[in-house]
């Protein structure tokens, strides 16, 4: 039997550079993770005195790897009812619509949670019985932000952003009707005054929010929906020049240089995600219309990309498993050397456990009507 690691997308389409996109939100997110990881963990003393700290400058804001995924969610989510609104396209099966969502997200999700439950409660003895049956079900049902709304989930940390994702994907729908305004200008400058107002909430009106939730995140949403609209109406904003790929390394490098941490007001703050917003727009703009990484289609970068959500689920799990006992061993007396030995081993960690899991679970559930068949023979 063939193995194949390339996702199973719905309609059938395949968009390279979306997975090429996702390979760099997720691999932003595993090194910060793994630098996170080992600023803890690693205590060897070295002997030489190297200040590595714009290196760490830059990995520490892997963090912002998940608007990048949020923006990526907006133009998937959003394409279909583009298509129906602006190119005629079929009508969106809103019963279908949610199926979908259930049927290929969730068996990975609560499998992996389960796993954790267990290895944290029998295996590792880190959590009593029941406070890991409360972050599990607090976790499945999608509701731990608001439960408790200024601690990470205890079972997976990473998972508080599926939680923003879920409610996006229940109200994509209503949000794709914004497709069926007539008028380009109107349509499209309104999405802009909507994402640029959710950042003005976020700054000035409900700061410090009292939780995490979509309405933090919806202006990157916005942006995948504005992206949509373009992609489906086969437009443009910029003519093709020789000089696209440095301009979309110029928007790729403003995302990493700062975070909001970064700065000490909330006006600072503000115009800092407001550049945010802009450089990941354009930046998503350069590589889907203009091609502008052609190494962002290659098959080994859209393989890792496509299981992305494998990764995120397992790749924090696999560092706590596996960082510890990678970190009493010394190779070196210099630092570069010992981090990066790790770094790479943590990596090829992540990625042979997240591959196998991808091709026994989530890849199979990416299959349309793959519970149909599972349980056909039962029925």
């Amino acid at each position: 039997m063939k193995l194949s690691f390339k996702r199973i997308t719905s309609s059938g389409g395949f968009i390279p550079e979306i997975d090429g996109l996702r390979f760099i939100a997720i691999t932003s997110v595993v090194l910060f993770h793994i630098s996170e990881f080992l600023k803890v963990k690693d205590i060897n003393q070295y002997a030489d005195t190297i200040d590595y700290s714009f290196l760490k400058h830059i990995i520490s804001h892997g963090h912002l790897g998940v608007p990048l995924f949020f923006a990526i969610s907006g133009f998937i989510l959003g394409m279909p009812f583009a298509k129906f609104h602006l190119a005629k396209g079929k009508p969106v099966s809103i019963k279908n619509y949610f199926l979908r969502r259930l049927t290929r997200l969730e068996p990975p999700y609560i499998i992996v949670m389960t796993i954790l439950l267990f290895g944290a409660v029998y295996v590792a003895e880190i959590l009593t019985l029941q406070k890991g049956i409360i972050s599990y079900l607090s976790s499945i049902t999608y509701t731990h932000n608001f439960i408790f709304p200024d601690t990470l989930p205890e079972l997976n940390g990473a998972t508080w952003s599926l939680e923003v994702e879920v409610q996006f994907y229940i109200l994509a729908p209503l949000m794709a009707y914004i497709f069926s305004v007539r008028s380009l200008s109107a349509r499209r400058l309104s999405m802009v005054f909507i994402a640029v107002l959710f950042l003005v909430i976020n700054h000035f009106v409900f700061s410090p929010s009292p939780f995490i939730s979509l309405i933090n995140f919806f202006q990157y949403f916005l942006i995948g929906f504005l992206l949509a609209d373009l992609y489906v109406s086969d437009s443009t904003l910029l003519p093709k020049t020789k000089y696209d790929f440095l301009i979309g390394l110029f928007f790729f490098t403003i995302i990493w240089l700062f975070t909001d941490a970064d700065f000490n007001t909330d006006l600072q703050r503000f115009l800092w995600e407001l550049m945010l917003l802009i450089s990941i727009f354009f930046l998503y703009y350069y590589v889907l219309f203009h091609k502008i990484f052609k190494f962002l289609s290659f098959k080994v970068i859209t393989n890792i990309g496509g299981m992305c959500y494998t990764i995120y689920l397992l790749h924090a799990s696999i560092l706590s498993l596996f960082g510890n006992p990678v970190c009493r061993l010394t190779f070196s007396k210099y630092s570069f050397i010992n981090v990066s030995i790790y770094s790479v081993i943590l990596l090829l960690m992540v990625l042979s456990i997240s591959s196998a899991f991808f091709l026994l679970v989530e890849r199979p559930c990416m299959a349309k009507d793959w519970h149909k068949k599972l349980f056909k023979g039962f029925f």
